[in-house]
């Protein structure tokens, strides 16, 4: 009796410290990821009139710099298939899914209790809609 008044509070004091400090990194650590996916996806820019192949030719001129091996040439078909692809597809330029700070998501439940995702948007009044 007297172990149960002297140390199951020293012990759980302990438990629930650990566990809180295990949740404070974790939420920091995905915190952190999330900002930095956030800037990935903002650093994005708008390039009118280039093309995917001219993207990939200027990324195949930086790879030298961070390799020591040199880089294969670019496979002509491949380039000329790029070519006909826009660099920004229209509608999936900073799509708020990697830039917004907080989006609301729409759901239906049917009879049975199932739930049916209807859409992510940016306001409550979209996703209410």
């Amino acid at each position: 009796e007297a172990i149960k008044k002297d140390k199951y509070p020293e012990i759980a004091a302990r438990v629930i410290g650990h566990l809180s400090d295990k949740y404070i990194s974790a939420r920091d650590e995905i915190e952190h990821e999330v900002e930095t996916m956030k800037d990935f996806f903002r650093s994005q820019k708008d390039m009118p009139g280039k093309t995917k192949a001219d993207v990939l030719k200027e990324i195949w001129e930086e790879l030298p710099k961070y390799t020591e091996k040199p880089l294969p040439p670019l496979d002509e078909e491949v380039l000329a298939q790029l070519s006909e692809v826009p660099a920004n597809v229209p509608g999936q330029w900073n799509h708020s899914w990697g830039t917004a700070d907080k989006l609301y998501k729409s759901e239906a439940i049917d009879a049975f209790g199932l739930k049916y995702l209807l859409g992510v948007f940016e306001t409550q009044e979209e996703a209410q809609k």
